[in-house]
């Protein structure tokens, strides 16, 4: 049972990764939709603009290690972390972000999309097996 418990997690991640997480409308009146993959792929650079939501990504990846390596007191921490930092997502809606690396454009986000909820089940599944791996040994 803990055996399939660490690797649900990283297989919800990768099924988030497929699905749409963000509606945004760009300044210029178009709407776009991001999915999870690539909102992996850019949302590092949100640093820039004090979105910090994207660096629960590396916690998680951490938790998730040390899930696999036994450290399932690790991997409840930083599974807590990654759902704080995860959350700060909701902050985004309705918010002027910068669209292009000029700032020439700015995108609104809309609205969240299930990408996004499937995405922080996978930070909460995280905690849950690393909860089950530490009351379990």
């Amino acid at each position: 049972m803990t055996k399939l418990l660490q690797y649900l997690s990283p297989a919800v991640f990768l099924v988030a990764c497929c699905l749409p997480s963000l509606e945004l409308r760009v300044s210029d009146g178009t709407k776009d939709v991001m999915l999870g993959l690539r909102v992996l792929a850019i949302g590092w650079s949100g640093i820039f603009a004090g979105v910090l939501a994207w660096y629960a990504n590396p916690v998680w990846l951490l938790g998730v290690g040390m899930t696999f390596w036994k450290k399932p007191t690790v991997g409840i921490i930083a599974g807590i972390v990654a759902l704080a930092i995860g959350y700060t997502t909701l902050s985004l809606i309705g918010r002027a972000l910068p669209a292009d690396e000029g700032n020439v454009k700015k995108m609104t986000v809309v609205r969240i999309l299930p990408g996004f909820y499937v995405w922080m089940s996978s930070l909460a599944l995280l905690t849950l097996t690393s909860l089950v791996q530490r009351f379990r040994s």
